[in-house]
C-alpha cells in the first residue's frame, strides 16, 4: 500500500474515533436498585412538591407533619411512583429519535488497491482508487423527518403527563377511600361495643328468666354480624393502605399519616354537559397527545411517498492505474423505481394513519359519553345524600326520645338499641355515598381534563 495514501487515511480514522460516544457500563446491582427505591426525606419531598411542573397539577406547600391530604398524596404519587420512572424514560427515547431525525446520512468512502501479479512487464506500478459519495436526496425529506420526530416527542411528553395525571388522581381517590374506611371503622367499632353491652345485659336477663332465649340469641347474632362487618372493613383498610403506598412509591409497611379531618363534599355542583365537552380536544392531555401522534404520522406518510421516487447519490473519485495514469472523476447513481417503489412502507404508513384517526375519534366519543354518564351519576348521588342527611336528624331525635323513655321506664331497651344502630348504619351509608360522590367527581376531572372541575368551575374560562 502507498504510504502517502495510507497514513492520512489512518489519521483521519483515528480522529473520527476520538469524537465517538464511549461505552459506559451500568451494572444492575442490588445496591443500585435499593438506592433507586429509597424513600426521600421529608425535606426533599417538600422541595420537589414546590417545584413540580405539570400542565394540570400545580406546586403545593407540602407539609406531612399535619398528616397527608388527598391532594398531597396525588403530588407524592407523581414524585415517587416507580411506574412513572419507566414511563418518563420514553422522553429520552423520543429525544434520541429527534436527534437521529436531524442527522444527515454519512458519506461513503471507498478505496481499492491492486498490484500486478503476472503478464507482460508493462505497467509495473501499483494501482489504487479512492472515492467519496453521498446520498443527496436525503436533504429533500430531512425537514419532514425532523417535524415528525418533534411531533412524536410532543406526543410522548403529553402521554407522560396524562399517565402522571391518572396516577395522581388514583392516589387522591385512594387517600379519600382510606379516610372514609377509617371513619366507618370508628362507627362500626362503636356499634360493636354497644351491641356487646346489649348482649351482656340480655345474657344476665336470660339467666334471671326476664327475657326469652330467642331474644338472647337475637342479641348474640346481631353482635356477630357487626363483628363480621368490622373484620371485613379492617381487611379492606389494610388492602387500601397497601394500594396507597404502592401508588406513592412507598415501602409496603411504611406508615402513612393521613388527615382524618379531610372534608368530604355533601353536594357537588357541576358545569353543564355542553360546557364540559367544549374544546375538550384541546384540553384533555391524551387527546392532545393523539393529535400530535397523528400529525407525526402524517409527516411519515409524506416521507414514504417522497421516497418512492429515485434516490440519488453523487460522488467524486480519484484513481491511478498500473501505467501510472492518474484520473479524477465525478459520478451520479440513482435507484430505478420499478419493483419496490416503497409501496409496502406507503401502505403501512397509510394504514397506521387511519388507525390513529379512528383511535382519536373513539377516544373523543368515549370522553363525551363518560362525561354524560358521570353527570347523571353525580346528580343522582346529590339527591341520595340530601335524602340521607335529612333522615339522620330524625333518627337522632328518635334515639334521644328512646333514651328519655328508658329513663322513665316507658321504652324497651331493645328498641332503643335498634334505633341507635339504625342511626349508625345511616351515618355509615352517608359516608359511602360521600365517597361515591368524591369518586365520581375525580372521574369527571379525568374525563373532562379539568382539575377541581366541581369546585373551581367558571364557564367563562372554558
Amino acid at each position: 500500500m502507498n504510504s502517502k495514501v495510507s497514513k492520512p487515511f489512518i489519521a483521519a480514522w483515528l480522529c473520527w474515533l476520538v469524537g465517538c460516544a464511549q461505552y459506559q457500563a451500568k451494572p444492575l446491582t442490588e445496591q443500585a436498585i435499593q438506592q433507586q427505591l429509597e424513600t426521600p426525606s421529608k425535606r426533599q419531598l417538600t422541595l420537589q412538591a414546590t417545584q413540580i411542573k405539570h400542565p394540570l397539577l400545580k406546586p403545593i406547600a407540602f407539609n406531612v407533619e399535619d398528616g397527608l391530604s388527598p391532594d398531597e398524596a396525588a403530588i407524592l404519587a407523581v414524585l415517587r411512583n416507580p411506574k412513572l420512572r419507566t414511563i418518563r424514560d420514553q422522553h429520552l427515547i423520543a429525544g434520541a429519535q429527534l436527534l437521529q431525525a436531524g442527522l444527515l446520512p454519512d458519506p461513503k468512502v471507498s478505496y481499492s488497491f491492486s498490484a500486478p501479479s503476472g503478464g507482460t512487464d508493462l505497467g509495473m506500478n501499483n494501482a489504487y482508487g479512492a472515492g467519496l459519495s453521498w446520498q443527496a436526496t436525503a436533504l429533500i425529506w430531512r425537514q419532514n423527518k425532523i417535524t415528525a420526530a418533534e411531533k412524536q416527542q410532543q406526543n410522548v411528553d403529553l402521554q407522560i403527563a396524562w399517565q402522571e395525571w391518572q396516577i395522581a388522581q388514583a392516589a387522591k381517590l385512594a387517600a379519600y377511600q382510606l379516610i372514609v374506611y377509617r371513619q366507618q371503622q370508628a362507627l362500626l367499632s362503636e356499634m360493636a361495643q354497644r351491641l356487646e353491652d346489649n348482649r351482656a345485659r340480655l345474657q344476665e336477663a336470660a339467666e334471671l328468666g326476664l327475657v326469652t332465649e330467642l331474644q338472647r340469641v337475637a342479641a348474640v347474632s346481631a353482635k356477630n354480624l357487626v363483628d363480621v362487618r368490622l373484620l371485613a372493613l379492617k381487611l379492606k383498610i389494610k388492602q387500601q393502605q397497601q394500594r396507597l403506598n404502592r401508588a406513592m412509591g412507598l415501602k409496603p409497611h411504611e406508615a402513612v399519616n393521613l388527615q382524618q379531618d379531610a372534608e368530604l363534599v355533601t353536594t357537588m355542583k357541576t358545569p353543564s354537559y355542553h360546557a364540559l365537552i367544549q374544546n375538550i380536544g384541546n384540553r384533555r392531555l391524551d387527546l392532545i397527545a393523539l393529535k400530535r401522534g397523528y400529525e407525526s404520522q402524517e409527516e411519515r406518510l409524506h416521507i414514504a411517498v417522497m421516497q418512492q421516487f429515485p434516490q440519488i447519490s453523487i460522488g467524486f473519485n480519484s484513481a491511478r492505474d498500473n501505467s501510472n495514469l492518474y484520473t479524477l472523476g465525478f459520478g451520479v447513481s440513482m435507484t430505478v423505481p420499478i419493483f419496490d417503489r416503497n409501496q409496502g412502507q406507503i401502505a403501512l404508513d397509510r394504514a397506521t394513519r387511519q388507525q390513529l384517526f379512528d383511535q382519536y375519534s373513539s377516544r373523543l366519543f368515549q370522553a363525551r359519553a363518560d362525561i354524560a354518564e358521570l353527570l347523571v351519576t353525580i346528580a343522582s348521588l346529590n339527591k341520595q345524600i340530601e335524602s340521607v342527611r335529612h333522615a339522620i336528624p330524625d333518627l337522632a331525635n328518635l334515639v334521644k326520645a328512646y333514651q328519655a323513655g328508658i329513663e322513665n321506664g316507658q321504652v324497651d331497651v331493645f328498641n332503643y338499641y335498634v334505633a341507635w344502630n339504625n342511626l349508625t348504619n345511616k351515618k355509615i351509608g352517608l359516608l359511602t355515598l360521600k365517597l361515591q360522590l368524591v369518586q365520581a367527581g375525580i372521574a369527571l376531572e379525568v374525563a373532562s381534563g379539568l382539575y377541581h372541575v366541581a369546585t373551581d368551575f367558571n364557564e367563562k374560562e372554558l
